[in-house]
């Protein structure tokens, strides 16, 4: 099961490099996330990259989706706006409902566990914000679940441990969030 949060990424997307590049471009090829940053397009055959910097890629949810543009290697790869990461965090809370247990998943019990803590949003951490990605994913295949999994365990990992109670507070909702993506996969 593909996640509709998912598909409305991917359609936002596909649609304004559509209409800035002048090509249609599918939803499907957009890569979410991407090896190296959000999210990521190939860039169509004939296609000038640096159009799509320029391209009004809009809000959803409520936020501004895209922060940056750039082409690399005949990619553009995406850079998501911190806002746009702290609504869809809000819109999964509001949207699924919270599993009772951790249906025997690590993750999931690590995840109803930091939903313990405090917080809004997701804090501005590169893995967390990856976790939040990759979970969205997670229905795709059971490659998916587990790489969304295994995201999900090692996301404070990049975090020096100095700094860890810093932000384990403000991580609560993203918890939760986590922790609705990962348990509404059959």
């Amino acid at each position: 099961m593909i996640s509709s949060f998912d598909r409305e990424i991917r359609t936002q997307i596909a649609a304004a490099l559509s209409g800035a590049l002048g090509v249609a471009v599918e939803t499907r090829s957009v890569r979410l996330p991407a090896r190296q940053s959000d999210a990521g397009v190939s860039i169509p055959h004939g296609c000038d990259g640096a159009r799509a910097q320029r391209a009004d890629f809009g809000s959803l949810w409520g936020a501004p989706l895209v922060s940056s543009v750039h082409p690399f290697n005949g990619w553009l790869l995406f850079t998501f706006s911190d806002a746009f990461f702290d609504s869809l965090v809000a819109r999964i809370n509001a949207s699924l409902p919270l599993p009772e247990n951790d249906g025997g998943s690590r993750a999931v019990n690590r995840m109803l566990a930091l939903g313990r803590h405090g917080g809004e949003g997701c804090p501005s951490v590169p893995a967390l914000k990856r976790a939040l990605l990759e979970a969205l994913q997670a229905g795709r295949s059971p490659a998916a679940y587990r790489r969304a999994a295994r995201a999900v365990e090692t996301m404070f990992h990049t975090v020096p441990p100095r700094e860890r109670p810093a932000i384990l507070p403000r991580s609560g909702a993203l918890g939760n969030a986590l922790a609705r993506l990962l348990g509404s996969v059959p």
